[in-house]
């Protein structure tokens, strides 16, 4: 590849990262900001419009841990495409405000975003090899920026122009992604090849879920994605049950959002170039941050908004923490991209199972008992169990080489 080619190409990767990362979360964030004006269309109550929150999960619960079988069949260039395609796809089928296109074109974007949780890893890993840790963190923060953006600018785009702008607005950030991408995909080599058949991807000693040393990463990236779901879905009501007004729970759950950023800038960077003893010590200085948040919700009979802050900002920096950490972890612990989706594929089908009873479990506790002290204990151990998973994660040097 000639000079003049080179800084073209790292611009358009880096821009692709960035891109990609916009539309990893933001097709499913916005809806929900929509679901009043969306059900007076279809003339349907708002609570039957729920699935259409919960079906991503769905698409990530039985996606994640075949996705890297995509990859190597058709690799990582085209799998990515068909993936951005599939979001794109979505969300233009969610123009035609029916129920069966709702519904069908939200599982076209979970479908597409379940590949790229598992694909953007590897993505990082083969052509930032070098720079892992800060492509990581820039995926990581675009992301956070598309959900956010989204969310603020969703109210005043349907307040001035209705809330079919935004939903085409939805459509035309991913269809920039896709055209993007199909440009830069013709400007880079293919780093992971479509000879992998399927013996070669599951050979005996490569298997995933057998291998004990692959089990702490899906244990802290489940742990922290139940705490992330749970806080999500729970924290404005606990703060509400405990008297705190509205517009401060509004203001204090925006810093759980928040906190991610600056965390997702910093963390990646950090630990690819510590040496073991450092991760331990960052995982210990996290793990205590959080075990500080696990024992207020001892404490929590107050509605000082002190208090409430300083809970929701110690739990936004563990979600975030330890989801970087298991992020920038599946590619420092493997050789090949192929490596790297197959535990990425494994922890997130894993994890994403164990989050999807964290809600509906602190909400039948809560329900019974507001005050009760078992979903205070049952997140403590989650945190213990995290922090010491994330250290066995530290100690381990590779995922297939004892």
């Amino acid at each position: 590849m000639s000079k003049k080619q080179v800084l073209p190409t790292g611009i358009a990767l880096a821009a692709s990262v960035m891109l990609i990362g916009l539309i990893m979360r933001s097709p499913i964030t916005t809806l929900p900001l929509m679901l009043s004006q969306i059900s007076q269309e279809l003339g349907v109550p708002s609570g039957q419009l729920g699935i259409l929150t919960t079906i991503p999960l769905v698409m990530f619960l039985l996606i994640s841990n075949f996705a890297s079988k995509t990859m190597a069949v058709f690799g990582l260039k085209k799998a990515l495409f068909l993936s951005i395609a599939s979001i794109f796809l979505g969300t233009a089928l969610r123009l035609v405000v029916t129920m069966p296109t709702m519904l069908l074109g939200t599982v076209f974007v979970g479908i597409g975003i379940a590949h790229l949780n598992v694909f953007m890893p590897s993505f990082v890993a083969a052509y930032f090899s070098h720079k892992v840790g800060v492509y990581t963190s820039l995926y990581s923060l675009t992301i956070m920026v598309g959900s956010a953006a989204f969310s603020l600018l969703t109210a005043p785009v349907v307040a001035t122009f209705g809330w079919h702008a935004v939903m085409w607005l939805l459509v035309l950030l991913p269809a920039i992604v896709l055209g993007f991408w199909f440009y830069t995909a013709r400007l880079v080599p293919e780093k992971v090849k479509t000879t992998a058949t399927e013996k070669q991807v599951i050979a005996p000693k490569k298997r995933i879920w057998t291998n004990v040393r692959a089990w702490p990463f899906l244990i802290v990236f489940g742990v922290q994605a139940t705490i992330n779901y749970t806080g999500v879905a729970w924290l404005p009501t606990m703060m509400a049950h405990h008297h705190v007004s509205a517009g401060a729970i509004s203001v204090i759950m925006s810093f759980y959002s928040f906190i991610g950023m600056p965390i997702s800038i910093i963390v990646p960077n950090i630990l690819v170039h510590m040496r073991r003893r450092g991760t331990m010590m960052a995982i210990a200085i996290a793990g205590v941050l959080s075990l500080a948040g696990a024992i207020m919700l001892f404490n929590q009979d107050t509605s000082s908004l002190a208090y409430w802050w300083t809970l929701t900002v110690l739990i936004g920096f563990a979600t975030s923490f330890f989801f970087l950490y298991t992020m920038t972890m599946f590619a420092a612990k493997t050789d090949s991209p192929v490596e790297t989706a197959r535990l990425s594929g494994m922890a997130q089908a894993g994890g994403y199972f164990m989050s999807a009873f964290g809600p509906m479990l602190y909400g039948m506790a809560f329900t019974a008992n507001p005050a009760g002290e078992i979903q205070n204990i049952v997140y403590l151990i989650l945190v213990v169990l995290m922090i010491a998973a994330a250290l066995l994660m530290a100690a381990t040097k590779h995922l297939f080489k004892a």
